[in-house]
């Protein structure tokens, strides 16, 4: 349990810094620029975006990369790391023991 704590923690580390940089990014232009995940993706390395496509496409179904994870990259970073961090931190909470006798 510790282990999906500490996952937890560094994904809603990782929300947080991304909904960071989107309000800095929106302060400096003026209006609200979402951070999607692909821009980020992109950054770090852009060729690998079109070797998962290929792969996927040709190895497990086309289908998966088309509508699904392509609707994925579009959405905001801060909500994708966001959303699997505070499931993982509700699962994985620490439970009061309860006494029976007092």
């Amino acid at each position: 349990m510790i282990l999906l704590r500490i996952i937890g923690y560094l994904l809603l580390f990782l929300a947080i810094a991304a909904l960071g940089a989107e309000i800095l990014m929106s302060v400096q232009a003026g209006e609200w620029v979402a951070l999607a995940v692909g821009d980020i993706w992109a950054e770090i390395d852009r060729e690998s975006i079109g070797l998962v496509q290929v792969g996927l496409e040709r190895y497990v179904h086309p289908y998966l990369f088309d509508p699904i994870l392509l609707t994925i990259l579009l959405w905001p970073a801060w909500l994708v790391a966001g959303v699997p961090a505070l499931v993982i931190l509700l699962l994985a909470r620490r439970r009061r023991q309860r006494r029976m006798f007092t």
